[in-house]
């Protein structure tokens, strides 16, 4: 087997590395996309984020082998930690042998003191556990928004590969579209004003969990930046403070259009029922198929098992890598906007 080379993403390999993209994880995938990469190496306004951060394997002159980067601000016991989280590990099923995956974790973790790895499915967890990463408790949930229409989809892709037309939450459809509930308001472009409340709110987390911490231009980079993936929120605001919201995104995978509650806050249980029931009408008007929910926190996971939403069986497990692992964050709580749920919604 030719030998493997490792060297971080330059423009000369846009092109093998768009091709390998798109043999992995299909056509008009968001990872093949150029404002994917722009969005997530150029724009982000974490001080330290650039197209080093993107490793490449690389054989006899093709890309087989990536991994992807994405740098956050988290705090820690009332400290500010730039902690990333590794996602779109992919290596060429003719390497998957051996230890090259793996190899390309460790390439992407050196120099970092901590990095959090979401998504890792449940048969590769022995080799996480072999780099001494530590699991923390998540939970995935699920809940089908059209049963007929996304089985009719997933039959379609599975014989004729055929994939729904892609939806988006664009500002053209947007428009169009009239969502009337009186006390919850729906945007795709909020005021700086709702955004510092809900970064407000974002940011009152008891000092001794690590949990993301939020600025204005990080907010409107992970969420509502021209190049990045297209959000929509949902909010019930007060003259004060807003305590309620979810930030949802919308886009193609695997043949359906994926719904994600990537960010949310709720003062109870009936509340988030209430935005929640709001979020699936909205979700079925601009054609999603169903709606999914990642959450790394004790107290909001609490709220969502009360509204009987289905837990994914044989879920994803979540981990972050230490270089010291004697340190271990003992209380987190954040949810999929630390991570990259939703970026299939890059149109």
């Amino acid at each position: 087997m030719p030998e493997i080379q490792f060297d971080f993403f330059q423009r000369k390999y846009l092109r093998p590395y768009t091709e390998f993209a798109e043999e992995s994880w299909g056509k008009s995938c968001y990872q093949s996309s150029e404002k994917y990469l722009n969005w997530l190496y150029k724009e982000n306004p974490c001080g330290n984020s650039s197209e080093e951060d993107f490793i490449l394997g690389l054989a006899e002159g093709k890309v087989v082998g990536c991994i992807h980067k994405m740098r956050w601000v988290w705090k820690n016991k009332d400290q500010i930690e730039f902690i990333p989280n590794i996602h779109n590990l992919m290596v060429s099923e003719k390497y998957r042998k051996g230890w090259f995956g793996i190899k390309l974790l460790k390439q992407s973790l050196l120099g970092e003191n901590h990095a959090l790895i979401p998504g890792v499915p449940k048969n590769q967890g022995s080799l996480y556990r072999f780099l001494k990463c530590q699991q923390v408790t998540s939970c995935w949930y699920r809940k089908i928004l059209t049963p007929i229409k996304g089985a009719l989809c997933l039959s379609l892709k599975k014989l004729l590969n055929y994939d729904a037309p892609n939806s988006f939450f664009t500002l053209s459809q947007f428009q169009n579209k009239k969502f009337q509930d009186d006390p919850v308001q729906v945007t795709l472009e909020p005021d700086e004003l709702v955004i510092q409340k809900i970064i407000s709110q974002l940011n009152k987390k008891p000092s001794e969990t690590l949990s993301a911490y939020w600025t204005l231009e990080q907010f409107k980079w992970r969420f509502f930046h021209p190049l990045g993936p297209k959000h929509l929120l949902i909010y019930k605001d007060s003259e004060h403070t807003l305590e309620d919201f979810l930030i949802l995104s919308l886009g193609p995978r695997r043949g359906l259009n994926v719904a994600r509650v990537v960010e949310f806050e709720a003062s109870s249980s009936q509340v988030l029922k209430h935005l929640m029931q709001v979020a699936e009408r909205v979700i079925k008007i601009f054609g999603g198929h169903v709606l999914l929910v990642f959450c790394a926190s004790q107290r909001l996971n609490e709220k969502l098992q009360e509204l009987n939403l289905k837990l994914i069986k044989n879920s994803p497990n979540t981990y972050f890598a230490h270089k010291n692992s004697d340190v271990l964050f003992h209380s987190v709580a954040f949810t999929g906007s630390a991570g990259d749920f939703g970026f299939e919604a890059i149109p």
